[in-house]
């Protein structure tokens, strides 16, 4: 998943001031080059004529399901033969750490303080003047989609017109968010930890990954979920859940982090059997290894998220929370053959 970048006035000197394009483009914005100010490598596809490695770090959340030593092996395996079959790379993936999340966070909190102006764009729906922002992320999101696809993406019936689907856009949001940020845990606490928001903050995340010097690739068996001022319909259908993200990243070789999250698939409360559906357990990792493609994808060829594919294109993104049907379509279909247009920047 990549997400929407959208420019707001009282941010872009700031933006500019720090040189940093921290969070993915997407779609005419992505293709429009660079932006005044920011000067950055162009992106090209990572050339195949050689082999690569990916440096991996699994972020651990001990409260959360989580995979021991030999699956997380055999997790990067799926990944390795899915580069070579699905995109022509010889990779080896290399765990280079497995860290405790929080603790991870706490010492990176110098990221934080060295990008305030990207954190707060984060949004706490208990505010009444996040509320607020809340509302008019989701209306300017909605706007340029026709009302069918509005309705497909929130599972709802007919809408009359595009204030009518901003106002129960929000409610579903909301909705969902909270279901998902109480899930229970077997200690007795619930997902979203209140003293530790940020651990499923999609812009801290942004940061962190922009930053990271360590490792290309993150696992983490916690989520990213939340509000956010650069949320696009995709994520608001799904409660505000950000799956998986492709992020600039300007101290590796391959100029992008990337970080896919596994509570959404570890996970068999409720709430994802009723709008994820089961995953049988012999495809938890394959379906993981699926979104991971997805995100390398826009990582090493460049990928951007087509316009009109099917469900079966693996550089589109799932439909609502509907992981498993998507991971299906494309397991069985293979690849779109369809042409794919390129990212030129993040």
């Amino acid at each position: 998943m990549r997400r929407f970048w959208l420019q707001f006035q009282h941010l872009a000197s700031n933006l500019l001031a720090a040189g940093l394009i921290l969070c993915a483009l997407v779609g005419s914005a992505a293709s429009a080059g660079e932006k005044p100010g920011i000067v950055a490598p162009p992106l090209r596809e990572v050339p195949k004529d050689r082999a690569i490695e990916l440096r991996v770090l699994y972020l651990e959340d001990p409260r959360l399901p989580m995979l021991n030593a030999a699956q997380r092996k055999e997790l990067l395996g799926k990944v390795e033969q899915l580069l070579q079959r699905w995109y022509g790379y010889r990779a080896s993936l290399r765990e280079v750490g497995h860290l405790n999340l929080a603790e991870y966070f706490t010492t990176h909190a110098g990221v934080f303080r060295k990008h305030p102006e990207i954190v707060k764009m984060a949004l706490n729906p208990d505010r009444a003047i996040d509320r607020g922002r809340l509302r008019a992320v989701i209306k300017k999101a909605l706007a340029p989609h026709p009302l069918a696809i509005i309705e497909g993406q929130l599972h709802a019936g007919k809408l009359e017109s595009h204030e009518q689907a901003a106002t129960l856009a929000y409610d579903v949001f909301l909705q969902r968010l909270r279901e998902l940020r109480s899930i229970p845990l077997p200690d007795g606490s619930t997902l979203a930890d209140p003293m530790r928001p940020e651990l499923n903050s999609y812009m801290h995340w942004c940061a962190l990954t922009h930053e990271m010097t360590e490792a290309d690739l993150v696992f983490t068996n916690s989520m990213i979920v939340g509000a956010d001022m650069e949320m696009g319909l995709t994520i608001i259908s799904r409660g505000g859940v950000t799956a998986g993200n492709a992020n600039a990243n300007p101290h590796n070789a391959f100029q992008s982090a990337v970080v896919v999250t596994m509570f959404p698939f570890l996970s068999d409360a409720p709430f994802w059997l009723r709008e994820r559906g089961p995953i049988p357990e012999a495809e938890r990792l394959d379906v993981i290894a699926t979104l991971t493609m997805h995100e390398l994808g826009h990582m090493l060829l460049r990928t951007d998220h087509p316009v009109g594919h099917p469900s079966s294109c693996v550089y589109a993104p799932a439909v609502r929370l509907r992981y498993y049907d998507w991971h299906v379509d494309i397991r069985k279909n293979g690849l779109c053959p369809l042409p794919h247009r390129k990212l030129t920047s993040y």
